[in-house]
């Protein structure tokens, strides 16, 4: 077999693993209970602590945002209520008990950016950036929302939700490419350069790269094993530039397992093509 097809393999075993730092939270059936009055009072009390979180929590905008996708009371302090939300030409507000429906952040494993020049993806580290939208880009119903966060007071905060089609954003002619590209796989094959390139780094960064070559068949071999989405995309614009619109770089990034790969598209002669994949 094939190296990329054992990686692809060993990933599909890393993405099916789950954060267990829950398990066993509350003890199991045979573990004795604590009946003291004195454990149960302190118990209690611990309950209804409003525990500040880091300062740290706000210089990353990831950082912050993966505590707002896994902590609800969390989440619940950093949304402007009444919240703006905006459709077209409509407009209104969204209220707090409303928003348990609206949430579509809730079960993500994989969140998306998609950038065309390597150095825009520095921006996810930069502790000044003051504005972030994050896309939930709905890839068969053709509808974007951006979620607008912003800097206020030194703590994130989201600010108000645009709803869009994906041919009103800026790489909305690759994301419609993208939702066929996942939907037929007729289109999928002819959407793929022969061969694919995929490049294996080492998680330390101090081997030389492996190149590995993947003709079509191979391809469709181990797509099932990759994190690919194929009915919406969590995205994250920091900004980044999109200016070429002929090269897209979808890196994808697990939430809980420090998953990370990137699937390099550029466009020949109008048509998007699969040029290589990095992991």
């Amino acid at each position: 077999m094939r190296k990329g097809l054992v990686i692809a393999v060993a990933l599909g075993c890393l993405l099916s693993c789950k954060d267990s730092k829950m398990t066993n939270a509350f003890g199991s059936e045979d573990e004795p209970e604590e009946d003291s009055i004195e454990a149960f009072v302190g118990d209690t009390l611990h309950l209804f602590e409003e525990e500040e979180p880091p300062a740290a929590v706000d210089e990353l905008f990831d950082d912050f945002f993966y505590n707002f996708i896994d902590d609800a009371r969390f989440q619940g302090q950093r949304i402007a209520y009444p919240l703006p939300c905006k459709d077209g030409g409509d407009s209104g507000k969204l209220t707090k008990q409303n928003w348990s429906q609206y949430d579509h952040f809730k079960n993500q494993e994989v969140l998306s950016v998609l950038y065309e020049r390597e150095q825009d993806y520095a921006l996810s580290k930069d502790t000044s950036m003051q504005h972030v939208v994050v896309e939930w880009i709905q890839l068969k119903e053709d509808a974007v929302e951006k979620f607008q966060f912003n800097r206020v007071d030194g703590k994130w905060m989201l600010t108000e939700i645009d709803k869009k089609r994906l041919g009103d954003i800026p790489n909305g002619n690759f994301l419609s490419f993208y939702a066929k590209f996942m939907a037929d796989t007729v289109f999928q094959r002819k959407s793929l350069a022969e061969p694919v390139k995929v490049i294996l780094t080492s998680e330390d960064g101090e081997e030389e790269p492996q190149e590995e070559h993947l003709n079509a068949e191979e391809w469709f071999e181990m797509r099932n094993s990759l994190p690919l989405p194929t009915d919406e995309l969590i995205n994250v614009d920091y900004g980044q530039a999109c200016i070429s619109q002929n090269k897209k770089t979808l890196l994808l990034q697990g939430i809980s397992n420090g998953m990370q790969m990137k699937f390099k598209f550029t466009k020949e002669d109008d048509d998007w093509k699969l040029k290589e994949i990095e992991y």
